[in-house]
């Protein structure tokens, strides 16, 4: 399946499937609290205009089979921007085919062309499958995330 798979920037005929691939992923998160599946098509449609966010889709034969957003960022302290992954999800059908390291290289590579001189990415602490996935990408256990709910 995998030489099957194209990478194309999302557009908005894909938002659709896109939030269907975001209830997927919000029916494995833990912690539900302030998920608004309305909003999220909202804010996907924002995130399209946006110029330092990316969507991108995995498409299997045409068909949207995985997502990833991410976006790019300068901090104070690093000489170059630093890219950050907000959401991947891959459609539970076809995961353990490599749509989602596509999608993760194909992040990579966009923020290696736009200088960034690291990718970071989060996820839920007692998610142990996606910490094993992003360690198979490459991805170290540096940091700590800390929350504040508002």
């Amino acid at each position: 399946m995998r030489e099957n798979i194209q990478i194309d920037t999302a557009t908005k005929s894909d938002l659709v499937v896109i939030v269907s691939l975001l209830e997927e992923l919000a029916g494995a998160v833990e912690n539900r609290q302030g998920l608004d599946m309305k909003v999220t098509a909202e804010n996907l449609a924002a995130l399209l205009n946006e110029p330092d966010s990316y969507l991108l889709v995995a498409r299997n034969d045409g068909e949207v089979v995985g997502f990833i957003n991410f976006m790019v960022r300068r901090t104070a302290l690093h000489a170059g921007q630093s890219g950050l992954i907000d959401e991947l999800i891959v459609h539970q059908g076809v995961r353990g085919y490599g749509v989602g390291r596509s999608l993760v290289s194909a992040a990579a590579d966009t923020c290696r062309r736009l200088g960034c001189i690291e990718l970071e990415v989060s996820t839920e602490k007692t998610n142990a499958a996606a910490r094993q996935f992003y360690r198979q990408c490459g991805f170290t256990e540096d940091a700590v995330l800390l929350e504040m709910a508002l």
